[in-house]
């Protein structure tokens, strides 16, 4: 039986090495394999200095963890463009999850980090706050209508499994539109139905608002306050009946939570 993979991108800064933690403990929990990816922007006739340098640093990162644990580390150096590389490696080795780490107020976020999101067919895990928890007591899984909630609950069903955590399943939605509202409250009551089938504590929440701005505010409040270890979203979601998590949704919690947040995209 083939070994799940976990893919870690790295460009070496600190929250390059929150994410290798958090997979770290992550794989602990599934036996699964770590590879440790960095880009190099060029061809890499161009940078055969440079690759040394590189592969060194990936070498001592590994050989600094390797030693507390019994997981299996592997590195990589791919060249060229950014996205497309990681996707590339993506397709070949076929991740169970990607993690990656990413500043909040960098530049670069708004277009490495959305658009790779937006384009890899597995689960990003972003790490853009300093959690170095070790393991995940709660997980938020945020409830629109969309046709993906099925596939949003099986990811949070395993992984809150893996964890033993609780998951609070809470949705938002504005006081304008009392049907909606029914369709969502009978929506979290279906989904809890899910959690309790299979023995998984759960807790469930309405929070009413007016926009998408103030409820995006209000799931990073509450997982902030019950002291979460992960927020679950869909980064893109195609009914057209109340769409909390389209992109801007989306970006709105990856850029704000400071712990983490599993981004799933529809097509994974």
């Amino acid at each position: 039986m083939t070994k799940s993979k976990i893919l870690v991108l790295t460009n070496f800064n600190p929250q390059s090495e929150v994410a290798l933690l958090q997979s770290i403990y992550f794989a602990n929990k599934t036996d699964s394999d770590i590879i440790l990816l960095h880009i190099i922007k060029g061809t890499k006739s161009a940078n055969k200095s440079k690759s040394a340098s590189i592969q060194n640093k990936l070498n001592k990162i590994i050989e600094n963890y390797k030693g507390s644990c019994q997981l299996v580390f592997n590195s990589r150096i791919e060249y060229g463009k950014v996205i497309p590389e990681i996707l590339k490696v993506e397709k070949e080795i076929k991740p169970e999850f990607i993690f990656i780490g990413t500043e909040r107020d960098s530049k670069p976020f708004n277009s490495t980090t959305i658009n790779l999101i937006d384009e890899v067919g597995c689960p990003v895990i972003v790490l853009s706050g300093r959690n170095m928890s070790k393991g995940c007591e709660s997980i938020v899984l945020p409830l629109d209508l969309s046709k993906e909630t099925k596939q949003k609950v099986d990811v949070t069903l395993n992984i809150a499994k893996t964890y033993d955590a609780t998951v609070h399943i809470i949705s938002a939605t504005s006081d304008k539109d009392k049907k909606i509202e029914e369709k969502i409250k009978k929506q979290i009551l279906s989904v809890k139905k899910v959690f309790d089938k299979n023995n998984v504590s759960c807790k469930t929440e309405l929070l009413v608002k007016n926009n998408k701005a103030t409820m995006a505010n209000a799931i990073i409040d509450y997982a902030h306050k019950i002291n979460a270890g992960l927020i679950v979203i869909m980064t893109r979601q195609e009914t057209s009946i109340e769409k909390f998590f389209v992109g801007s949704m989306a970006t709105r919690i990856i850029k704000k939570a400071s712990i983490p947040v599993l981004c799933i995209s529809p097509k994974c």
